[in-house]
């Protein structure tokens, strides 16, 4: 793989992910409640006082910009990510299900709200106020859950519209954007690895081996290999994690508490793998190290 030229934005698209809901979160000032009991102060503005189906929404919302992080590279403009050829069909079937699942959830709330709606109104005629309770109709339009995909390229050479010069200022910002993201994907894999592994150097030092370390070891090393292996070039980094992966291959807590000597021989390799990366003069192995 060429490093410098090769066109990274070929091998899969973006993905552009909007989600809002309702927040639930018009309130009475405390002059306003003044002596009203809770159980009116519910029935005339506070909405819900018990919002696990609020909540149930949003973390289908929450979970799916998870999913999509899960099986994304780095991009660096916010709210956006890049998605492998590969892994396009698969991710947009499984927001297709979160997409399901989150309709259910706002339905739910709506009949659940509905429902509390007419018991406030027949309970306390005299508080309740209709215009203090979103509709049906207001909650299903506030609800948004939605994502496209956008190929992005090189402008075309023979796009009538720029100006030659306009032209070459638009290659040399696509060029500068294609290398800030491999840049920024060199950054992000290696603190994902460096926080794990400089964990597991105190862990070793200290004796305190945490079975959720070594397995979050393992799991970025799969992550690595079924998500970032071919899209980073960079020769000290995987160096790095291929002396990690042969460190770790086979290891687990139990064998880390059980042997001191073992122990002690991974805290040193992870020591020495921490002090090369903080060490190292190429500022995208350190840029997102507090160091």
């Amino acid at each position: 793989m060429n490093e410098n030229n090769e066109n990274i934005f070929s091998r899969g698209c973006l993905i552009v992910f909007r989600s809002r809901f309702w927040g639930a979160s018009k309130q009475l000032t405390p002059d306003q409640i003044g002596d009203l009991p809770p159980n009116i102060v519910h029935a005339v503005r506070d909405l819900l006082h018990d919002k696990s189906r609020l909540e149930a929404v949003n973390s289908i919302r929450g979970d799916a910009k998870r999913f999509i992080k899960s099986n994304s590279l780095y991009y660096p403009i916010d709210g956006i990510d890049f998605i492998a050829k590969e892994k396009i069909e698969m991710v947009d079937k499984g927001l297709q299900y979160r997409r399901t699942l989150a309709e259910e959830a706002v339905e739910s709330l709506t009949n659940h709200l509905e429902a509390l709606k007419l018991g406030y109104k027949a309970e306390y005629p005299d508080f309740y106020n209709e215009a203090n309770y979103p509709t049906p109709a207001q909650l299903r339009d506030n609800f948004q859950f939605s994502w496209s995909f956008r190929v992005f390229g090189p402008p075309d050479e023979g796009l009538s519209v720029l100006t030659p010069e306009m032209y070459k200022a638009e290659v040399d910002k696509f060029q500068n954007e294609m290398q800030e993201m491999k840049d920024g994907l060199v950054s992000m894999v290696t603190f994902e690895f460096y926080q794990r592994i400089d964990k597991l150097k105190e862990q070793c030092l200290h004796g305190n081996i945490s079975s959720a370390t070594v397995k979050s070891i393992e799991g970025v090393l799969e992550r690595f290999d079924t998500l970032w292996d071919s899209f980073i070039s960079h020769e000290e980094l995987q160096k790095v994690i291929s002396d990690i992966r042969e460190y770790m291959r086979g290891t687990d807590a139990g064998m880390l508490k059980a042997d001191d000597e073992f122990r002690e021989a991974i805290g040193q390799k992870m020591s020495e793998i921490t002090s090369l990366i903080k060490n190292s003069p190429d500022e995208r192995l350190t840029r997102k190290l507090a160091l």
